[in-house]
This record gives structure tokens, sequence and C-alpha cells, in this order.
């Protein structure tokens, strides 16, 4: 299947520095005359052959037309629902998602004809989505951008806030296998200790090109306890409300504690 997909795409380029125009470098084009007009086979699904004494523009269409029919035979094949539903209750519900969600949303994917939208609308309908609330633990990237919200920051995204997520290991594009940054909560444990050094860097406006407003902050929420339920997602238990004021450092021990590390 690798192999017949891989005789799909042939023909397809990618203009390189060498090649006129010279603004259109790194623009993906289709060049007929590289294509492989013959039968191929992917998924059981077979893509006849294109006879060689059509015009050049229909040659052109046909040869184009496979990628498209590539895509199709893909996207309507019950593993690739299976797949993306999975990926979808492991990213939104647990890292084990059971199999019964799975296949709800995996069957609104196949019978949406792969809608993303109705798939989701599955996934967050579910009680199964619900009732996960608070159990899923924070990737680096969704900790840093949930502290920044919590906070109202306003921040320009510069390198100093990279530079935590570097440091936590979860730096954009960064990962070296093309499956991605896992999902599961074992691999990211290793970097509490630079979450902890963000939330107190944010909380004092230590970070450059970032800052908050803690006066404004406890004001529009109306107080320590509304403040403590903004952030938590809940009313602070009494451990968390008496931890919170006797640190003199109550929002950033808000950001750094377990109940925040979680959505």
């Amino acid at each position: 299947d690798v192999m017949e997909v891989a005789r799909c795409l042939t023909g397809w380029t990618v203009r390189s520095k060498d090649q006129k125009p010279y603004f259109q470098i790194g623009k993906v084009d289709f060049n007929p005359s590289l294509h492989d007009y013959g039968s191929k086979e992917i998924l059981g699904k077979v893509i006849p052959s294109t006879p060689a004494n059509l015009g050049k523009e229909e040659l052109e269409r046909r040869g184009r037309l496979e990628l498209d029919r590539v895509l199709s035979i893909v996207t309507k094949h019950p593993a690739t629902a299976q797949h993306i539903s999975t990926k979808l209750c492991r990213h939104f519900i647990s890292e084990t998602p059971p199999q019964s969600v799975v296949d709800r949303v995996a069957t609104a994917f196949t019978e949406s004809d792969g809608n993303i939208k109705v798939t989701l609308k599955s996934l967050f309908n579910s009680n199964e989505f619900w009732e996960s609330s608070g159990t899923k633990f924070k990737r680096p990237f969704t900790f840093i951008v949930s502290a920044l919200r919590a906070t109202n920051a306003r921040t320009d995204s510069s390198l100093s806030i990279i530079d935590f997520l570097q440091r936590m290991g979860h730096a954009p594009f960064n990962f070296p296998t093309p499956d991605g940054y896992p999902e599961q909560a074992a691999p990211w444990m290793g970097t509490l200790l630079w979450r902890w050094n963000f939330a107190v860097a944010l909380s004092e406006n230590k970070i450059k090109g970032t800052t908050i407003s803690l006066d404004k902050l406890l004001k529009n929420a109306g107080g320590d306890e509304a403040l403590m339920a903004h952030v938590l997602g809940r009313k602070a238990t009494k451990e968390e409300a008496q931890a919170y004021r006797e640190s003199e450092a109550g929002l950033a021990l808000l950001l750094a504690c377990p109940a925040f590390q979680r959505c």
C-alpha cells in the first residue's frame, strides 16, 4: 500500500531555488511528465491506469485526481475512523478512553464523511467527556496557555515563553518523530519543577514580554475566595485556602497546585 501510494504521488514536486519564477520557491506543483499512469491498488481499491494517448491537459487532470482518490480511500477506511476517534478521545477524555465512546465517535466520523465538527459534537455530547473533567493532566503547552488565560496576562508570546516550553520538553514542532508529543501524563512528570518556576515568574511579572495585574485580577474576581475558585474551576478546599493565605505567594501556589495541573 505504501509503495502504491508513492506511485500515485509521483509528479508532485516542490519548486526549488533553481526554478523560475524564483518568487515561487516552495510552491507545490504537479509535473505530469513525471507521473506513473499505470494501474494501482490501495487498501483493496483499484485506481485504473490512464491511456497514454490522451491529451496533455487530460493526462495532467487525471494524474492530479489520483491524489484526491488516495485521500478518499484512506479517509473512508474503517481503521481511519477508529484512529482519529481514538486520538480525539485520548486528548479530550482520558489516556485510556472507553472503547464504547471511541466507537460512537468513530461512527459519527464515518457517517458524516469525515466531518470533524460533527465528530467533535458527538464527543462533547458524551457522558464520558463531561464525567472526565479535572482528570486529564495538562501538557506543558496547555498548562502555560491556561495560566496566561486564568491570570488575564498580556503577552507577546516571545522567546521567553518558548524558553519555558523548551525546558518543559514541549517546544512547538520539535518532536523528532511524526507521531507528535505524547498525550500520557507520565512523560511530563519530570518537568514539574519548571512548571512551578513558571508559576512564580508569571505571578511576579518576571517573564519578559508578559505582564499581569494581581490587584486588577483580585478586583475583577471579587476577592481572594473568588480568585481561588476562578483559577481552580471550583471552590477551594480548606487546605488549599489555608495554603493560599499562608504562602504569601497565593497566585503562584494556585497555578502550581495539583488541581490546576489537570483539566
